[in-house]
């Protein structure tokens, strides 16, 4: 498990995940059926995203003013 907090990009990081959880429906859906396998693989995915954005969201780094 990586520690994403400390990541100075962790930001650009979160956006290419986001890309890449969306390309993963994208193709799912290009022939008309999202199967059961394809479902669990990008709610995964997501799930991952969700973990990750909320440990960038609740770090404990300040803000340069």
């Amino acid at each position: 498990s990586r520690d994403w907090s400390s990541d100075v990009c962790s930001s650009d990081l979160l956006e290419k995940g986001q890309a890449r959880v969306q390309r993963m429906e994208d193709r799912a859906k290009a022939d008309g059926t999202v199967t059961k396998g394809e479902a669990r693989r990008i709610n995964r995915a997501q799930d991952v995203q969700s973990a990750r954005i909320y440990t960038q969201k609740h770090d404990k780094q300040k803000a340069v003013k």
